[in-house]
């Protein structure tokens, strides 16, 4: 039962590891799973599990209300943020959270990623957002999660770490490799001494043209 969606999560996960956008037992996967009879469920990686080693039977598959469908293990810690994410946000079918370094350095710090690059700018949706600070796998979180991810495909979470969204799971992996990416940029340009944002003018172009007209639509 959901066997590719589970290689995906796998695969994505082992990746996010060697890149080093995850360590250890942290950060988190999921998808959506749309059913045949019209239910939703959500396909999650499984709580204090080394990445490296997760396999496909350690996925565990749940309802709306968080409860195990399909799996033995225990799901994620942050099932509450993921489930209301997909209950929140229409077209997310996939989100990746990662404790990544220099997007954490950001949320550690409080700052907003403003609008620098048009990468950025294009597939996230604008400047990087931090969340509201709130313990982690609590309903607040959750809550200044969905409310930080308005408009945007990707947020900081205060003092926590990165939340990357998507319609697939190479679009959730863009935000959080973009999210990483442009904190580097900033901190490096904190350093030279000056940042040179773009005009909210330019990001819109720069918006429009990625979702209508860029690549081989």
């Amino acid at each position: 039962m959901f066997e590719e969606e589970k290689k995906q999560i796998v695969d994505m996960s082992l990746r996010l590891y060697n890149e080093q956008l995850i360590v250890g037992t942290w950060g988190n996967v999921s998808m959506r799973l749309h059913c045949e009879n019209g239910e939703e469920l959500y396909l999650v990686t499984p709580s204090g599990m080394e990445y490296e080693k997760t396999k496909s039977e350690d996925l565990v598959i749940v309802n709306g209300e968080g409860n195990i469908v399909e799996g033995h293990r225990n799901p994620t810690s942050e099932l509450k943020m993921h489930i209301k994410i997909y209950k929140s946000i229409n077209n997310v079918d996939a989100i990746i959270h990662t404790h990544s370094t220099c997007a954490t350095a950001c949320a550690v710090a409080g700052i907003t990623i403003p609008m620098m690059v048009e990468d950025m700018v294009q597939h996230i949706g604008g400047d990087i957002r931090v969340a509201k600070y709130a313990l982690p796998g609590s309903d607040e979180l959750a809550d200044y999660a969905v409310e930080a991810l308005k408009d945007r495909n990707g947020a900081l979470l205060k003092n926590h770490g990165a939340i990357g969204i998507g319609k697939t799971m190479l679009d959730a992996y863009k935000s959080c490799v973009l999210i990483e990416k442009s904190a580097k940029i900033l901190i490096c340009a904190k350093i030279l001494g000056h940042i040179n944002l773009l005009s909210t003018e330019d990001a819109q172009k720069m918006i429009e043209y990625y979702n209508n007209r860029y690549g081989q639509k």
